[in-house]
């Protein structure tokens, strides 16, 4: 094998490593935006099992409950889409698991159980209001990028144009009259190639060979 090539492998061979493969840096995005959600989603998630052990061990019944709620609140400031949706999961488990294991006096009245109700229902409604509105404003977002491109890549002629019968200039907004070609490629984004038709053609070769 030559020199060159032995050198052209061999550089190929380090860039792609032992696994014949071309190292990624998608996972190091991955890690990063891992690193991100962490700090804020791993903090919730311990409260969240601080006050189910909380609701095990005192009879407080809703009032600890509400605690879970509150956590589903912040998650919907902080956190994104999915680690929200896991979030609202988790509180909901844990209050209808603490509202089984939180020392009672008696059996659970229908207002315990309401009150269970009341506080998974504003798990949800929040969890399903903060996308909602998320959705919402991705679409109003996108909508927007798209109607920027458009003004950007795309200038639309309108309205009545006044061109001359005979020369077929167009007379612009200032008054002047300019040739076809030159007001369209000034109020659009349309660029002109020349050729012939077959009309022209045909015209242009009888002239020719009729002409001395």
């Amino acid at each position: 094998m030559p020199l060159d090539e032995r050198k052209l492998l061999s550089g190929t061979l380090r860039e792609t490593g032992a696994g014949g493969t071309r190292p990624s840096s998608a996972p190091q995005r991955d890690g990063s935006r891992a690193s991100r959600v962490a700090p804020r989603l791993v903090p919730i998630l311990i409260a969240a099992a601080a006050v189910l052990l909380l609701d095990a061990l005192t009879p407080a019944g809703l009032t600890v409950s509400i605690l879970q709620v509150l956590l589903v609140w912040m998650g919907t400031l902080w956190l994104p889409s999915r680690q929200l949706m896991l979030v609202a999961a988790v509180c909901a488990a844990f209050a209808v698991l603490g509202f089984h294991v939180s020392p009672a006096a008696g059996p659970a009245t229908w207002v315990e159980r309401s009150n269970l109700l009341i506080c998974l229902g504003s798990i949800w409604l929040l969890t399903l209001t903060c996308l909602r509105q998320r959705a919402a404003e991705e679409a109003r977002l996108k909508a927007r990028r798209e109607l920027a491109h458009s003004q950007e890549t795309v200038r639309m002629l309108s309205g009545l144009l006044p061109i001359c019968a005979w020369c077929r200039k167009i007379r612009n907004e200032e008054g002047a009259w300019e040739d076809l070609e030159t007001y369209i490629h000034n109020h659009s984004r349309a660029e002109f190639t020349h050729g012939m038709c077959q009309e022209c053609a045909a015209r242009l070769g009888s002239e020719l060979s009729g002409s001395p």
